[in-house]
């Protein structure tokens, strides 16, 4: 009996490590899948990230490379103007590298390295949070704060000022230039663009404007117009088109800039023969030598026209409707 118990006793102890090598066994074959698919995994993801890396290398060698851009210069912290130019170097290269930008980090970091001496001191601010990884908006926050820090506050009020201020007082060319120069910092809509250009205006380029019944929607509209017919009245170069290869339908409502002028052109005076219109006057129906208006000179004759056209206008005698009689009075036989 007590070999038995013996036997028995080894038996169970026996099975007890077989039972417990299985068990080691099947972890280890445990282990050893997890380990070759997680290496699987691995082999995977660095296979499709080589392929990303390979595309996105063949997409950049591929591509057709674009004009070379210089570097930003860097900025000290001169307010003003230097703090604008600054801004728009930076712009324009980081426009233009659009690929070498993806993120407001990236933007931020790389306009840090353009900054010196006392910038360079206040853009800390910025540096001491990439450091750390906190996250910077390009637009909210360095932007914003670089605005309010370097650039001109003022600077649209004195354009607004400018523009109130602004007068013609040599050529159109002349005023346009000054104007959109203040135009591009005033913040203003194109109708008060329009209505503010049009006060600064010369008298007779304004009534000129009046007659021709033109409406502008923008700036470069009324701007375009006001040249043409400063070149009109001043006898400038404007083209050679104005003549044109088919004879012209006579419009009654048109306006005769040349007849501001105290000389035709040759091109003036074909075209007007071909309308049959006067040298003298602009109006149809007979030729200069035979003008009730020879005593007056053509010019103020013109002039003194186009004023009493003004004065109909202001008291309401002269409506933009068509087919009243003071509509087709004063310009009937002219054609610009």
């Amino acid at each position: 009996m007590a070999d038995n118990a013996e036997s028995k006793k080894q038996f169970d102890e026996l099975m007890k490590v077989v039972t417990e090598e299985r068990e080691l066994r099947k972890k280890a074959e445990a282990d050893l899948v997890a380990a070759k698919q997680a290496a699987d995994i691995a082999a995977a993801t660095a296979a499709a990230q080589l392929a990303n890396a390979n595309a996105v290398a063949a997409a950049a060698t591929g591509a057709p490379k674009g004009p070379k851009m210089g570097l930003p210069s860097k900025f000290n912290g001169t307010r003003g103007d230097k703090a604008e130019e600054w801004v728009r170097q930076i712009g324009i290269y980081i426009t233009g590298h659009p690929h070498l930008f993806p993120d407001d980090r990236t933007k931020v970091m790389w306009s840090l390295l353009y900054l010196e001496g006392p910038a360079l001191a206040w853009s800390q601010q910025f540096s001491d949070k990439l450091y750390v990884f906190e996250e910077v908006k390009y637009n909210e926050d360095f932007a914003t704060a670089f605005t309010a820090m370097y650039l001109d506050s003022e600077k649209q009020p004195k354009a607004e000022a400018a523009l109130r201020k602004l007068k013609q007082t040599k050529s159109v060319a002349d005023y346009t230039h000054q104007f959109n120069i203040h135009a591009n910092n005033s913040g203003w809509e194109p109708a008060t663009l329009v209505s503010q250009y049009k006060q600064g205006l010369k008298s007779n380029v304004r009534l000129a404007l009046l007659i021709s019944r033109a409406e502008f929607a923008t700036l470069a509209e009324i701007s375009n117009l006001s040249l043409k017919i400063d070149n009109e009245i001043n006898g400038g170069d404007v083209g050679t088109n104005l003549a044109t290869t088919s004879n012209p339908t006579t419009d009654p409502n048109a306006m005769d800039l040349s007849a501001f002028r105290g000389q035709l052109s040759d091109t003036d005076k074909a075209r007007m023969m071909r309308n049959g219109q006067c040298f003298r006057c602009t109006k149809p129906g007979h030729i200069a030598r035979e003008c009730p208006d020879k005593g007056k000179g053509k010019a103020s004759a013109r002039v003194s026209e186009l004023e009493e056209e003004l004065k109909k206008w202001k008291s309401g005698e002269r409506r933009l409707e068509g087919g009243s009689k003071a509509d087709q009075s004063k310009n009937g036989g002219a054609q610009e």
